[in-house]
């Protein structure tokens, strides 16, 4: 399969599933046209603030709808995105001063401005609220002419090769996993647009928040760690009522002892998604292409035998 810059995986989302809702934060519903839309426009922005092909622009911002909208857009810019982990960890600085410039949402402006300053990087901010008038804002600085496809007209895209690790276009996916992180990246964001599906965003990860997220949302897939599958557990006890999903996916094999009393308290399996090798998940800055296939090995938690696919970048 051609490798293909995640933004074109969003355009073709966005030809085919135009009026389906993209992301869901909160109240806020994102269709993908309108997503696609929104981040052409953060695209001209970027190239507006300086941006040119190969550049790196930094994002800092958790699990929002303005995390796809900049990362997207720093693509159509064709710019690499560098997600900046939050919370903020030592590497923050190193990875910032490598960018052109840093775009932080106004949530974590205060780490924002203090990253800006140490890696000697312009500061950009996204989001609600408006910070010090001496830092523009990205939402200000771009527009897109009506029509233009920003440079990704071949959208004819159908996503093939899914396994049963992957969604499809009517599944409704819990991103709870930070979508700057390597997993979070590659098969929650890429790989729920990519199928066309609907990403619900959990900021703040508790057993609780989650639970009562899927059963208002209605949610189909969910991608997490063993850890929040723990916290799920315990949260479950006492309730009247639990989601009854069509794929659980865990970033590596639960526990044994963890595995059976969620499996059977939920009346589930759980599969695994195993990345086979480290991959950065980042496109090629001269090409906006993945640099490497990333390979996932997924079987079902006390099965025999495994399946393989081709990761985002085959």
């Amino acid at each position: 399969m051609t490798a293909l810059s995640p933004a074109t995986v969003l355009a073709g989302s966005a030809d085919r599933h135009a009026d389906t809702v993209a992301v869901v934060d909160g109240r806020v519903r994102v269709t993908y046209a309108e997503l696609w839309l929104e981040a052409r426009c953060y695209g001209a922005g970027l190239r507006a603030a300086g941006v040119r092909g190969g550049d790196a622009v930094a994002l800092l911002a958790p699990n929002v709808v303005d995390f796809p909208r900049v990362y997207f857009g720093a693509l159509v810019a064709g710019a690499v995105a560098v997600p900046v982990a939050v919370p903020v960890g030592p590497q923050a600085v190193q990875l910032a001063r490598e960018a052109r410039l840093l775009v932080c949402h106004t949530s974590h402006l205060a780490a924002g401005r203090r990253i800006s300053v140490r890696a000697g990087v312009p500061l950009l901010t996204v989001g609600p609220g408006r910070g010090p008038s001496d830092v523009p804002r990205l939402e200000d600085l771009g527009d897109v002419p009506p029509g233009r496809t920003g440079g990704f007209a071949d959208t004819d895209l159908d996503p093939a090769g899914r396994t049963e690790v992957d969604p499809d276009d009517t599944d409704v996916v819990l991103g709870c996993l930070p979508l700057g992180g390597r997993f979070g990246q590659t098969v929650t964001l890429t790989g729920t647009f990519r199928a066309g599906a609907t990403l619900v965003l959990l900021g703040r990860f508790t057993g609780p928040a989650a639970l009562d997220l899927m059963l208002r949302e209605q949610v189909t897939v969910f991608h997490g760690t063993s850890a929040m599958y723990a916290a799920l557990l315990d949260a479950a006890r006492g309730r009247d009522s639990l989601p009854r999903l069509r794929r659980w996916v865990s970033r590596a094999p639960l526990p044994p002892s963890l595995r059976q009393r969620f499996t059977s308290t939920f009346d589930t399996v759980v599969h695994v998604a195993e990345g086979e090798r480290d991959s950065s998940g980042r496109p090629d800055a001269s090409t906006g292409r993945w640099r490497t296939a990333r390979r996932l090995r997924s079987r079902r938690l006390g099965c025999h035998g495994e399946r393989y696919r081709r990761g985002p970048g085959s």
